[in-house]
């Protein structure tokens, strides 16, 4: 066979495996092989590198999801000998892994019991069409519950509000979500548990034998920092956020609205004011139709005439807001639209949402020609409907259709009667979002996992697990619940990616890459070594995660501030704060993401604005950094 026969078959032979089959028959067995023969017999800094290159290229091209991704390169590292079995798996009893658990439950505890909903409809109900003030007023709420619950969960707590305040006051969502997220991630550097990175880092301190952060230790730096974020966003952010409309549509933003009644009754905190006054429409989100005083109607301006007793109020309310009113002791839902009916005692009664399938037993009838109360002995609080033609009559006396949708009060003894009814089909069983009965008390449990660390009476782990502890015995969460509560990819991405830093540190790995750019100190002072390692966070954690750019690249910080004898907190945080400031893509931080299809955004949006942020946020937290540590 001559060179040019050579040449032909090989070209024959790529043109019929072109591409995949080229690649699945001679390159990736190369790759597969080569990786294992290093892995077994190379170098140990050699092998650390190529599983950090392999991890890169998984993290950053998604080929799986990022725990399992995880969990490969911990079985990597244990097979190679670069760790011990008990060191491979130390990553679950670490302590950061423990308490970024925990953070996960108690932050669920706090959204549960409706504390920071209260909050959130009490001072978004005085927020005008301004849209300065808008950003304001979510930086004010978002920024400090950042700083001491999940900030995903806080984002996912008040996105659906944003959204709601978004239509009220006509401003497109887009100017208002990414401000959201973005202030949430500064939130978070306000306190060591206002992000899983800040609760890393300072345990990857601590198991170097370093002095770990103390609560508010780093408070006024990220304080700074969060407003100067706030003010970028008043003054240039919201000049570079794109102004979409929303792409809600109205039948969507009413298909799980109802009609209902609700009586002003004596001892009513309404009465002798407007509804104007007490902010009714805005803490409740209903809108009101009329006001029925006696056989008088009052149509016309609705929220300004001064309520008295026995005013009965029809409205358009949602689902949880239904369920919220008929809670309240001196305000009560009409069963049946009726006022004859007493009041089902609330501890036995259940609300469900039911389907009239029935054609001949409910069209064109009224409640009181069906005998809808005598017949199930259940009551109907809610008619779904889509029109506003009703104002002339009271919801009893309206025609009703097959197809029908109610809102049905039954007892837990009738509910089965319900049930088996052939006239209707039983949808779901409604129960209330927050439990506001143990607000009082989940608040209390996290002030005290805050300040128990503070006082140096448990530290941070140990006060987290007793929060937890006490949701449970105290019944603001239930066992289901806790379980179902935690982010479990970012439990197992955590306890994956430990002991690829202990690899780093047991290999030598990082002192070698800590001896090169020490060797660049004699060109560049403490401070540009400090904004180099933030630069890089910055960019890595854009790359693959933010947690995984601490555990590479702490070690490394800490390994160069000791050899140049300067305070390893300080790089330290230089890496806390660059991984907690995830700007530049929707997919860099977990909160960009919920906002980026809620939003209507495109990629680019977060480029444009969070790049001038990000730049800003370089050079001023890397000063702030050096000095309060006198670097």
């Amino acid at each position: 066979m001559n060179i040019k026969e050579i040449i032909k078959f090989f070209q024959t032979v790529t043109k019929k495996t072109s591409n995949e089959k080229f690649l699945m028959f001679f390159i990736y067995p190369i790759i597969v092989i080569g990786t294992i023969s290093i892995l077994i017999f190379a170098d140990p800094v050699i092998k650390v590198a190529t599983i950090i290159l392999w991890s890169l290229f998984l993290f950053t091209t998604e080929k799986f999801p990022v725990d399992i991704t995880s969990m490969l390169i911990m079985i990597t590292v244990i097979i190679s000998g670069l760790v011990t079995p008990a060191q491979g798996v130390s990553g679950f009893s670490n302590t950061a892994t423990i308490t970024v658990l925990c953070m996960f439950i108690l932050s669920a505890g706090i959204e549960k019991t409706g504390v920071i909903h209260k909050i959130g409809n009490f001072v978004f109900g005085f927020i005008k069409n301004s849209e300065l003030l808008q950003i304001i007023i979510i930086a004010l709420i978002i920024a400090p519950l950042s700083g001491f619950i999940n900030n995903t969960a806080a984002v996912a707590i008040f996105l659906p509000m944003v959204l709601k305040l978004s239509n009220k006051s006509k401003t497109p969502a887009t100017k208002l979500l990414i401000p959201l997220s973005y202030i949430a991630m500064l939130g978070g550097t306000l306190t060591v548990i206002g992000t899983s990175t800040n609760i890393l880092a300072n345990s990857i301190l601590e198991e170097a034998f370093l002095p770990g952060f103390t609560m508010f230790e780093f408070t006024k730096i990220g304080f700074i920092v969060l407003v100067i974020g706030i003010l970028y966003f008043l003054f240039i952010g919201r000049f570079l956020l794109p102004s979409r409309k929303n792409e809600e549509k109205t039948k969507d933003k009413i298909a799980n609205k109802f009609l209902t009644e609700l009586k002003i009754e004596e001892g009513s905190s309404f009465i002798g004011k407007t509804l104007k006054e007490v902010k009714f429409v805005e803490k409740f989100d209903v809108e009101i139709l009329k006001i029925i005083r006696g056989k008088k109607s009052f149509v016309k301006n609705v929220i300004s005439h001064v309520l008295e007793q026995d005013d009965v109020l029809v409205m358009f309310a949602e689902e949880q807001r239904i369920i919220e009113l008929d809670g309240r002791p001196n305000e009560k839902l009409l069963l049946n639209f009726d006022d004859s009916l007493r009041r089902m005692p609330a501890e036995t009664s259940k609300i469900v949402k039911v389907l009239v399938k029935s054609v001949q037993a409910f069209h064109q009838k009224t409640l009181e020609e069906i005998g809808f109360w005598k017949k199930y002995s259940a009551a109907i609080i809610g008619i779904h409907r889509q029109e506003k033609g009703i104002l002339a009559q009271r919801l009893s006396t309206m025609k009703l259709e097959s197809g029908e949708v109610f809102l049905v009060k039954v007892s837990k003894t009738n509910l089965q009667a319900l049930r088996e009814s052939p006239d209707l089909m039983l949808f779901e069983e409604l129960k209330q979002e927050y439990d506001p009965k143990k607000m009082l008390t989940a608040f209390t449990i996290m002030i005290l996992v805050v300040l128990l660390p503070v006082f140096n009476v448990l530290p941070i782990m140990v006060s987290a697990l007793c929060g937890v502890f006490l949701m449970f015995i105290t019944k603001c969460l239930r066992p289901n619940e806790i379980y179902a509560s935690v982010h479990w990819n970012v439990i197992f991405l955590l306890a994956g990616l430990i002991p690829l830093g202990i690899a780093m540190q047991e290999s030598g790995a990082s002192n070698l890459v800590a001896n090169s750019i020490i060797g660049s100190s004699d060109f560049l002072s403490p401070v540009m070594i400090l904004g180099l390692f933030y630069l890089v966070t910055t960019v890595l954690t854009e790359i693959i995660s933010n947690n995984a750019a601490v555990v590479l690249l702490l070690p490394i910080a800490v390994a160069v501030a000791q050899k140049l004898g300067l305070d390893p907190k300080a790089f330290a945080l230089s890496i806390m704060f660059a991984a907690s400031t995830s700007f530049l893509s929707p997919v860099g931080y977990q909160t960009n993401t919920m906002v980026f299809g809620a939003g209507n955004y495109r990629f680019s949006d977060f480029i444009k604005v969070g790049a001038p942020l990000n730049l800003i946020l370089l050079f001023l937290t890397t000063f702030l950094i050096y000095h309060f540590f006198g670097l």
